[in-house]
């Protein structure tokens, strides 16, 4: 499955929103030497249940729209997705 996510780097904690049919994920990390995304691929599997590898970054790698492909079905996703929202 492919998740499209709109990232906020350099937030106070790791929360995950949905406003306007987008996703939005904002992660303590800055925005600096790939660490947003190392922690973005890092949040995402504590929130799925699902192992790193499984998660991997196909677009967006310098962009606040990211593009993730994810070994995973749909449902579930959301799913997990939803109970995580704050």
């Amino acid at each position: 499955m492919l998740l499209y996510v709109q990232v906020k780097p350099n937030q106070r904690f790791n929360g995950i929103e949905y406003h306007d049919n987008k996703w939005i994920i904002r992660l303590r990390a800055p925005a600096v030497d790939g660490k947003a995304n190392q922690a973005l691929v890092e949040y995402l599997s504590e929130v799925l249940g699902l192992s790193k590898s499984k998660i991997v970054l196909t677009k967006g790698q310098s962009a606040r729209i990211k593009c993730l492909s994810i070994e995973a079905g749909e449902e579930i996703v959301r799913q997990h997705l939803e109970n995580a929202l704050k």
